[in-house]
């Protein structure tokens, strides 16, 4: 009469129904906080204190950039993997530029081409590979990208690749 069920805790079919939806929960979370760490988006920079500090020298390049007469038009050559700059007005054309495309989330897409000059204003450089969607971007005479900031001028612009190849660069506007 008194015959004990001698089967192991983990065949319980109580147990598993109290704990599963524990593990569950679990295991969601996880997966959530890896996502969510792995491609975190990089919109808000993570020095915003110190880049307001900054404007005020980002806003001197462009006041030369207007001094100086600068505008350019680059066009993107996908197919032959090249860059064509057309730089306008009155300074002594560096024999190298800096065009920095920074990517509107990714930062760590951003890509940094060197143009080297070819005759006049005219600047080429190389993709290595095709570009797509919405860019911003920044043209120096600055060859180092970590210091864009001591750069005596620069050009801004933005370009759609699902509108077109070719985009003009002038001075940010205040």
């Amino acid at each position: 009469m008194n015959e004990h069920n001698s089967k192991p805790w983990y065949r319980e079919p109580w147990l598993w129904l109290v704990l599963s939806p524990i593990i569950l929960v679990v295991v969601v979370g996880a997966i959530m906080v890896t996502i969510s760490v792995r491609y975190a988006d990089d919109t808000v920079s993570d020095t915003y204190y110190k880049d307001s500090r900054m404007y005020r020298y980002s806003a001197h390049q462009d006041e030369r950039a207007r001094e100086l007469g600068l505008a350019g038009m680059l066009q993107f050559q996908s197919s032959a993997g090249k860059v064509v700059l057309e730089l306008n007005g009155d300074l002594e054309y560096p024999q190298r530029l800096l065009l920095t495309l920074s990517h509107p989330v990714e930062a760590d897409q951003d890509r940094h081409i060197l143009l080297t000059r070819e005759s006049g204003g005219r600047y080429a450089g190389s993709i290595d590979q095709p570009l797509q969607h919405r860019w911003y971007l920044r043209l120096m005479p600055e060859l180092h990208p970590a210091r864009h900031l001591k750069a005596e001028w620069r050009l801004k612009g933005e370009i759609d690749f699902d509108l077109g190849d070719a985009a003009p660069l002038n001075p940010a506007s205040q």
